[in-house]
């Protein structure tokens, strides 16, 4: 077996038996502790907002606020409108992804995560969706998965995978260019405020955070786990005002703040596959000092005070 296919293989393995959700399979033996990870200072304890008994993937903030959520199980987007609402079905979508807001209220959606991207590349899409009406159409295709996505400031669209080694690149006329970066698997990806790096997880092997120069598409390592944590399994990433990153540490049970420096500590322990993570946004009341998590436990979680002040 091939070192892609085994991976392939594993990906499809936790996605179909692994989701805590069910409370079966290889979940239950998670998480595992990530050594001696720091707690960081100054933060609430975490709070469960919103829980369903499927696997959420990714989760966002629209332009007016409000909280989206890609349910990887249920085929669906998801918003939440404001804090303690009920959430509403906003329209189907096969096995979404991640999710990357758009200047007009609309956001994007990654089309095709799930374990169908193993035995079929190229198959994924992007679909911009309206989150009032529900309104949706194909923004771009022939993508390799789609599992991180992201909106660079010129309106380029950066999408990832965690099956084949490819970032695919969308241009604002939304032409593709596939794999134009390619390095190891990863799911999450973040772009600096200024649209010059993009950050991106290598989820597998040598378990990393890369920055990738948008201009040139080289790279280098910006951040690696201390020794011995190369198992933790970066699932997705978001970054702050301040450039600190976030990242749920899907194996271990954690979240991890970043910092510049290059720094870490645990924002949060003891969950549950926490995959999908977003800075939060006050338009609609939900906190924009808050990170939110989602959780293939069919959970979203809050974790209060987790943005430094000097991003807030």
């Amino acid at each position: 077996m091939s070192i892609r296919s085994g991976v392939a293989a594993a990906l499809v393995s936790i996605a179909v038996t692994g989701v805590g959700a069910f409370g079966a399979g290889p979940s239950a033996a998670l998480p595992r502790s990530p050594g001696d990870t720091p707690m960081c200072a100054g933060v609430g304890t975490p709070r469960t907002v919103v829980a369903q008994p499927t696997a959420f993937e990714a989760v966002a903030f629209d332009r007016s606020g409000r909280m989206l959520v890609s349910d990887l199980m249920g085929n669906r987007l998801i918003a939440v409108d404001r804090p303690g609402a009920a959430p509403r079905k906003v329209a189907r979508v096969e096995s979404p992804g991640g999710i990357a807001p758009l200047p007009n209220g609309r956001v994007l959606v990654g089309s095709g995560s799930g374990p169908a991207a193993a035995v079929s590349p190229d198959s994924a899409s992007l679909v911009e969706v309206n989150p009032g009406t529900g309104a949706h159409s194909v923004y771009a295709d022939g993508l390799s998965m789609a599992n991180g996505v992201v909106r660079a400031p010129d309106g380029t669209v950066y999408a990832s995978s965690n099956i084949v080694s490819a970032i695919d690149r969308i241009s604002p006329d939304r032409k593709v260019s596939r794999a134009w970066f390619s390095d190891s698997p990863g799911n999450g990806l973040a772009v600096s405020a200024d649209g010059r790096t993009l950050f991106a997880n290598v989820s597998l092997g040598d378990t990393r955070i890369l920055a990738v120069d948008t201009a040139t598409g080289t790279s280098r390592t910006y951040f690696r786990p201390p020794a011995g944590l190369d198992w933790v399994f970066f699932d997705d990433l978001d970054i702050d005002a301040g450039g600190t990153l976030y990242a749920p540490i899907y194996l271990g049970g954690q979240v991890w703040r970043i910092g510049r420096d290059g720094s870490h500590c645990a924002l949060a322990e003891n969950l549950t596959t926490p995959a999908g993570i977003s800075v939060g946004a006050s338009g609609a009341g939900f906190s924009a000092t808050s990170v939110y998590v989602t959780t293939h436990a069919g959970s979203v979680i809050e974790i209060p005070g987790a943005v430094p002040s000097i991003a807030r």
